[in-house]
Order: structure tokens, then sequence, then C-alpha cells
């Protein structure tokens, strides 16, 4: 036999009724996070990304130790370049990294002879996200603001997480490795290309100043 129900009992569910619509309407709305990367690199791999440098390619895997850390690096003069494809489906991407800055980067220092100071840059998708000036030193640099033609000073090591020895050229020296954590959110979709490089102003070797790479983490978010 069919129930039927009398009104009193079906105004009592009612409230239940209308909250459980609009709960399945709030699940509609909630947003994914996939971790689409991972790689602090302590299993010695790089995987979707190469290293080129004045020559080309790189085979070397570049992958150094660094305060009993595996970290990708050092670098100098070099081009990183991380391409992944296959992404989760997404509107919005995070990065985050650590970057590590080891020996004597001076910052927003133009060195005689040169027009500009030394850069490290970050592009996404072939559009630079950061352009930028670090110091180990007495020289103001730009991070955490990008490098502008009037000139953003900010004092040497600003925003670091922390301080090491240097491992070359400042190996003696307490500030001679500085280290940033960097978080980058922005509108995406589709596969992703990041590069990252320095910028010489001046020829220097890997002992004078270089830069490594920890924690590399892409985060997809489908809203």
């Amino acid at each position: 036999m069919q129930k039927t129900y009398s009104i009193p009992l079906l105004t009592r569910w009612l409230p239940l009724l209308f909250f459980c619509l609009s709960l399945t309407a709030c699940f509609k709305d909630i947003t994914q996070r996939d971790i689409a990367y991972f790689n602090d690199f302590e299993n010695q791999t790089k995987d979707s990304i190469n290293v080129y440098g004045a020559n080309g390619l790189v085979d070397s895997l570049k992958i150094t130790k660094f305060n009993n850390n595996s970290v990708l690096g050092r670098f100098n003069s070099n081009f990183v370049v991380f391409e992944k494809r296959n992404m989760p489906e997404h509107n919005v991407l995070k990065i985050e990294f650590d970057l590590l800055i080891h020996d004597d980067w001076r910052g927003n220092f133009v060195a005689p002879g040169a027009i500009y100071p030394g850069f490290w840059q970050v592009q996404l998708d072939n559009n630079t996200i950061y352009l930028t000036t670090f110091s180990n030193g007495s020289y103001d640099q730009s991070y955490p603001n990008n490098y502008q033609s009037n000139m953003i000073n900010n004092k040497a090591n600003s925003n670091a997480w922390a301080l090491y020895p240097g491992v070359c050229s400042k190996v003696d020296q307490q500030n001679g490795t500085s280290m940033y954590k960097i978080e980058y959110i922005t509108s995406h979709s589709g596969p992703v290309r990041l590069t990252f490089n320095d910028i010489p102003n001046a020829v220097s070797s890997l002992c004078q100043k270089s830069w490594s790479l920890d924690n590399l983490k892409l985060t997809a978010i489908n809203n």
C-alpha cells in the first residue's frame, strides 16, 4: 500500500529537506585541489625538468647536497625548464618552491661597464612573473618586488626565510646563502611551462655566485 503523510508530518520534515537541498548545492561549489607535481629531489630524479647552459642541454642531473638536503643546482648562467602537459583540470595554479641564493649576489648594484644588475627570473608559459635581484652583502636588492627602472631598494636578504653559510666564495660567512620560500597564485588552465634562470651582468664563476631550487610544488585548483 502506498504511504501517505499528513500535512503536519510534512511540515515537520520540511526544514530538514531544505537543509539537505542547500547542502547539495554547496557541495557543487567546493574547490578541488590536486597536487599536480612535487619534487624535493631527495630521490635524485628531475622528472619533467631539463637544464640548459650556453652549449645547450646539460646532461648532468645537477642535483647536489646543501645543508644535508638534496637540491636542484647549483646553477650559474643556466636555464632550468619545467614542463608538465598532463595537468588536472584547473582554472587556478599555485606555484611553490624554495630558492637558495649562494655566495656573492650584489642586488641592485650595477658593475662598472654594465647597464643592469644581475637578475634572477621566472617565467610561466613564456610570461615573466619574477624579474628581480638578490643580495647577500651590503647592497640593496629588489626582492620581494620585481626590478623597476626607478629602482625599488630593499635591504639585503629582505623576506629571506633563513640564512646559511655560503658554499664557495662566501663559505665562511653565515649570510653567504639566503633561502626564500616563494609562492605564486594565478588564473591558469592547460599545460604548464616554467623557466628559472639567472641573467648575469658580467661573466662570473660558479664559485662566485650560484643558485639552487628545492621543494618544487604545483597545485591545480578548480573552483
